[in-house]
């Protein structure tokens, strides 16, 4: 009768014990691979450099030009069809930079224009709080929406206060990469690294959350004048539910 008793003991606590590690296995692989299917995936970010100029009028020199580099980046979300779920929310945060550039100040806008001028009347730097886009109809930046099916976003991370190209010559002046190479700026000191969080919040209250690294700017920015170009594999991107 004892012996029957601690063989079932025994196997209780195996089946106990066979319990447990099946619960640590699911947690592990969730915390190694995240979330397999998203109601909207990231599908592609695609990435504008530029530099740009702003001219100050000082009553002496033909051009006095305060230079800066931009990088306008679109993030297009895609819907899983078997989802039944909208899009509520989409927000960017908590973004560090992991490789600071030798020159410039960082900062990161919002769009607050029309197509043709997206960044013209930003002011506010977002680099220590958060942006949100918010589900509707359609896409609209200017207001800070996304089509509530899938749609694009962007924001706009700047290094403004390069340097100031100070010149009399009568020559037009073209706002592109060439402004660097005047102000003797080289492409390695404007690059840096920066990663940030994205939060997917759809209809049914449920958040996912992932983490983007990003290098910037485009390369070849200053011999093309400007210069693009796509991310498509977010093979390292995991995203969990909060």
């Amino acid at each position: 009768m004892k012996k029957t008793r601690l063989f079932k003991r025994c196997l209780f606590a195996f089946c106990i014990m066979i319990v447990l590690m099946g619960v640590v296995s699911v947690i592990v692989k969730y915390e190694v691979e995240g979330e397999k299917t998203l109601p909207y995936q990231l599908s592609k970010i695609f990435v504008i450099s530029t530099v740009e100029g702003t001219p100050i009028d000082d009553g002496t020199n033909i051009w006095n030009i305060n230079v800066k580099q931009a990088n306008d980046l679109y993030f297009y979300m895609e819907k899983n069809n078997s989802t039944e779920e909208t899009i509520k929310r989409i927000t960017i945060e908590n973004f560090q930079v992991t490789k600071t550039p030798a020159k410039g100040n960082l900062a990161i806008y919002r769009p607050t224009g029309d197509l043709n001028n997206l960044y013209t009347f930003s002011e506010q730097n977002y680099l220590n709080e958060s942006l949100t886009y918010t589900g509707a109809a359609i896409d609209d930046l200017k207001t800070l929406e996304i089509g509530n099916e899938g749609g694009v976003f962007a924001c706009r991370m700047a290094l403004n206060d390069l340097g100031t190209y100070i010149s009399n010559e009568t020559t037009e002046i073209t706002y592109d990469g060439s402004l660097l190479q005047n102000i003797g700026v080289t492409e390695e000191e404007i690059q840096f690294d920066i990663s940030f969080d994205m939060l997917i919040e759809t209809n049914k209250n449920v958040t996912y959350k992932g983490t983007i690294a990003v290098h910037l700017p485009a390369q070849n920015i200053i011999a093309q004048g400007t210069s693009n170009f796509e991310i498509t594999h977010f093979g390292e991107v995991i995203f969990k539910r909060l």
